[in-house]
């Protein structure tokens, strides 16, 4: 059959306008196979995680002792079908998330992460605190399995505080500079009763205070951490105060910088990588400077300060 050149020409036209919707429709309808592999999530909801006094043997009798700020837990499960472990992941709480099993699971285990020295980073799992191991739950397909707030314990000892100081009135002390002041007023305490504060005039523009401890760790192996609450209207720097070599001169290293903050927040910083420039010397202080470079009044707070060792390295 002959078709006339000019209709030719226009279906030629409209063929090669059609093909490209023709290819989208053919690659559609071909993805869209049944997939017998496919199994539908069950879910997985954990509100928050806090520290807790173990009954039979607290660290300390102090509520202030066990402030903190987890802010995200790496969770595992092991099924009774598997001899592995499951690696879930890491999340930020609160979080709620797909787990492709459902049944029985022997046990999910969600390890405490927090930010170090600040930073987000990669969240690390902070060893000073017990994994929380939840044994015989079941997972449902589409159901969530939920945990509102999950406890969790220091896995420290006594042996392993350096030192806690809490600023309550029942615990006055002298272990921090004369310019640090106790306050008592519960209202304006990160826990309890008391706090500390530390006041800068317009007119200084560096308020050095120290803890007047010497702290000692002879292992170099174990990570030493500060923990703190603070709450400041000025920015201030973290130092640690050592010698490089055995009876040499004392010198002073930066650890970090804490930004000032409205609300009080608990910090953990890490003074291993420090400590190590001061090639592990088993004896060190720890010193602050409050920075006001731009002539503003205003206070430095802390409250709860711990510094803790632990034989597990981070």
């Amino acid at each position: 059959m002959n078709i006339p050149h000019r209709i030719k020409h226009r279906l030629n036209n409209f063929t090669s306008h059609l093909s490209p919707f023709i290819l989208i429709a053919i690659l559609l309808f071909s993805a869209c196979t049944d997939d017998k592999d496919f199994v539908p999530p069950s879910f997985l909801h954990v509100d928050a995680i806090k520290v807790v006094p173990t009954t039979s043997n607290p660290i300390s009798l102090e509520p202030g002792f066990y402030t903190s700020d987890i802010v995200a837990c790496y969770v595992v499960a092991h099924y009774p079908e598997s001899s592995k472990l499951d690696s879930i992941g890491l999340f930020q709480l609160p979080f709620t998330v797909p787990v492709l099993h459902s049944g029985e699971v022997d046990y999910l285990e969600f390890y405490p992460a927090v930010k170090h020295s600040g930073v987000a980073g990669t969240l690390p799992y902070y060893t000073f605190y017990k994994p929380i191991r939840i044994n015989s739950q079941t997972l449902v397909i589409g159901d969530t399995l939920r945990f509102d707030t999950l406890s969790t314990t220091y896995a420290i000892s006594i042996s392993d505080m350096q030192m806690f100081e809490p600023f309550e009135p029942t615990e006055l002390s002298t272990l921090f500079d004369s310019i640090v002041w106790h306050k008592y007023a519960a209202s304006e305490a990160c826990s309890g009763q008391g706090y500390a504060s530390v006041h800068v005039p317009d007119s200084v523009t560096n308020v050095p205070f120290s803890i007047k401890t010497d702290f000692y760790v002879a292992d170099p192996t174990r990570a030493v951490y500060l923990e703190l609450d603070t709450r400041s209207d000025i920015r201030f720097e973290v130092y640690m105060e050592s010698a490089y070599t055995s009876g040499g001169a004392t010198e002073k290293q930066r650890v970090m910088v804490v930004n000032p903050s409205e609300n009080w927040q608990h910090m953990y910083i890490n003074l291993g990588r420090t400590w190590s420039w001061f090639n592990h010397n088993p004896s060190f202080k720890i010193s602050f400077a409050a920075l006001n470079p731009y002539g503003e009044e205003g206070d430095v707070r802390i409250d709860n300060v711990k510094v803790i060792t632990t034989a597990s390295v981070l």
